[in-house]
C-alpha cells in the first residue's frame, strides 16, 4: 500500500505526542513493506535551520521519504494557510507521490486547505485525519479551558466562545465552524485515540459514520528491563512529558506543600523526579508559579523529600528514567485526549497516578493499573501520595494489573484494515459497510490486550 503521512512537526525536531504517533506509523509502515512517505509541517522559526530559502517543501536531510513543509502566512484562528504558493507546492508533491492513502495527523500549521489540496491531487485516495486535540472546536489552543479563569469548558457555543474572545462576535464563531466543517468533509475517516475526543467532535458536527476510535500505539523498547523492579520503599514519584501550563507540575508541588503543612509527610519520605521538556512553551506566569512553589517547599523545610529536575529527555532515555521511579504521576489540568505518558509508564510496569479527566480517565482503572484523583485537586493527590508512598502491596497489585499497551505495529494493523476495506469498496463503486469495517479493523489488530477498535 502506498501511504503518505502528513504531520504537524517531527519528533526529531520537536518532541510531541501527535508527531510521535505519525512518525511511528510511518516507520511501522516501512517495516511492514508498505511504500510510505512522511511530510512534516514545521514552525516558521524552524525554517532557517531545517529549510531552504524560497522552498515551501524540502527533503529532510539524508532522507528520500521524509519532507519538511514550511507553509507561509499561517492563520492560527482559521487553521488556514493563506498562501496559494505553499498549497500549490504541497499539492504538486502529493500528485508526484500518488498515494493510495493520505493520513493527516493534525491540521495546525498544515492548514485545512492542505486537506482539500490533497483531495484534488489524489481524488481516489483514502483520506484520513487523526484528531489529537480540539483546535477546530476551541480557539483557546484547543484546550477547552476558559479565559482568563482557566475553568474547564464543556461545550463550545458561539456565546461562550465570545466570552473568551470578546473581540470576535458570535457570528464569527458560527462562520468559522461552517468553514472548517466544509474543509474537513473531504476526509473519508476521522480517527480518534479515545472515545472522549470522538464524542466531542461528533457533538461539534462531524459525521458519526466517518468516526473511528483507534488507540495510539508506541514502539516498545527492546530491553531486558524487569517490570517488577522497584524500590523497597516505593516512594519514588516521577513526572514525564511537556513542562507546560496544562500538564500539572504545579499540582504535584502543591500536594507536597499540603503534606508538609499538615505534617502528613510519609515516614519513608518522598522523592520527586521531574522529567519535562519544551519549557519555552510554558507561560512566564506559570514558570513563576513553579518557582514560588519550590521556594515554599524549601522554606517549609520539609523533612525527607528530594526533588530533582532532570529536564527534557529523548526516547532512548525513557528506560533509565523510568527505572529511577516507582510511580508516574500524570496530573493534567485540561481535557487530556489520550495520554501517551501513561503508555510509556505501563511499558515499564509503572502504575500511573492520573487526573480523572478526558481520555486519560478512560484508560486508568482505579486500583487496577493505577489510581485516579479529580483533576486539579492537590488535596486528593496529597492523600494518594501519603497512601502510596511505602505501600508495596498496592504497588505490586497495580503493577501486575497493567496490560501491555498497543505497539505501533498493532496500531498500524488497525489502520490498514480500515483503509483496505475503504479502497476495496471504492474499487467496487459502492459504499462500505461500517459493521464489516469494524470487524476487519479489530481482526487486523488481533491479539491485542487493551482497548478495542470501535466506530461511532
Amino acid at each position: 500500500m502506498r501511504i503518505l503521512f502528513v504531520s504537524y512537526n517531527h519528533p526529531g525536531v520537536t518532541p510531541g505526542g501527535a508527531q510521535q504517533v505519525a512518525y511511528e506509523l510511518f516507520q511501522a509502515s516501512l517495516a511492514k513493506g508498505h511504500d510510505a512517505f512522511l511530510i512534516a509541517a514545521l514552525e516558521a522559526d524552524q525554517e532557517s535551520t531545517y529549510g531552504k530559502p524560497g522552498a515551501p517543501i524540502v527533503p529532510m536531510q539524508g532522507e528520500s521519504r521524509q519532507f519538511f513543509y514550511f507553509p507561509q502566512f499561517y492563520n492560527f484562528v482559521h487553521l488556514a494557510v493563506e498562501d496559494w504558493r505553499s498549497i500549490r507546492f504541497f499539492r504538486e508533491l502529493v500528485e508526484r507521490l500518488n498515494p493510495e492513502v493520505i493520513h493527516f495527523h493534525h491540521y495546525h500549521r498544515i492548514g485545512v486547505e492542505s486537506i482539500r489540496a490533497a483531495r484534488l491531487a489524489a481524488p481516489n485516495a483514502v483520506i484520513c485525519l487523526t484528531l489529537h486535540e480540539m483546535m477546530a472546536i476551541c480557539m483557546a489552543d484547543g484546550q477547552m479551558v476558559k479565559r482568563p479563569s482557566r475553568d474547564l469548558c464543556t461545550a463550545a457555543t458561539p456565546i461562550d466562545c465570545n466570552k473568551c474572545f470578546p473581540d470576535l462576535r458570535p457570528e464569527f464563531v458560527t462562520l468559522r465552524k461552517s468553514r472548517l466543517q466544509a474543509m474537513l468533509a473531504e476526509c473519508d475517516h476521522f480517527i480518534f485515540p479515545s472515545e472522549f475526543v470522538a464524542e466531542r467532535y461528533v457533538d461539534w458536527g462531524l459525521e458519526a459514520e466517518k468516526c473511528v476510535v483507534i488507540p495510539n500505539g508506541q514502539a516498545h523498547p527492546a530491553s531486558t528491563f524487569d517490570r517488577r523492579q522497584h524500590h523497597r520503599l516505593v516512594n519514588r514519584f516521577g513526572f514525564f512529558g511537556q513542562f507546560i501550563d496544562n500538564k500539572g507540575v504545579d499540582v504535584i508541588l502543591e500536594a507536597i506543600i499540603i503534606l508538609a503543612r499538615e505534617k502528613r509527610m510519609p515516614a519513608c519520605g518522598v522523592e520527586l523526579q521531574i522529567n519535562g521538556g519544551n519549557r519555552h512553551y510554558a507561560t512566564s506566569a506559570y514558570l513563576e508559579k513553579i518557582e514560588n512553589l519550590r521556594a515554599e517547599i524549601a522554606r517549609l523545610g520539609v523533612g525527607p523529600i528530594r526533588i530533582e529536575d532532570n529536564g527534557r529527555y529523548a526516547r532512548e532515555q525513557i528506560e533509565a528514567r523510568m527505572k529511577a521511579v516507582d510511580w508516574v504521576i500524570v496530573p493534567s489540568t485540561w481535557w487530556e485526549v489520550f495520554g501517551l505518558v501513561a503508555s510509556e509508564a505501563w511499558m515499564f510496569g509503572r502504575p500511573v497516578i492520573a487526573s480523572d479527566i478526558g481520555g486519560l480517565g478512560e484508560r486508568v482503572e482505579n486500583g487496577v493499573n493505577g489510581f485516579k484523583f479529580p483533576a486539579r485537586d492537590a488535596h486528593a493527590l496529597a492523600d494518594l501520595i501519603a497512601r502510596l508512598a511505602g505501600n508495596e502491596a498496592d504497588w505490586l497489585r497495580a503493577s501486575a494489573g497493567i496490560a501491555p499497551p498497543w505497539t505501533e505495529k498493532q496500531m498500524l494493523d488497525a489502520h490498514v484494515s480500515l483503509w483496505g476495506e475503504t479502497l476495496e469498496a471504492r474499487k467496487r463503486g459502492m459504499s462500505f459497510d461500517v459493521d464489516l469495517l469494524l470487524k476487519r479493523a479489530t481482526a487486523g489488530a488481533a491479539a491485542i490486550s487493551g482497548p478495542s477498535v470501535t466506530m461511532k
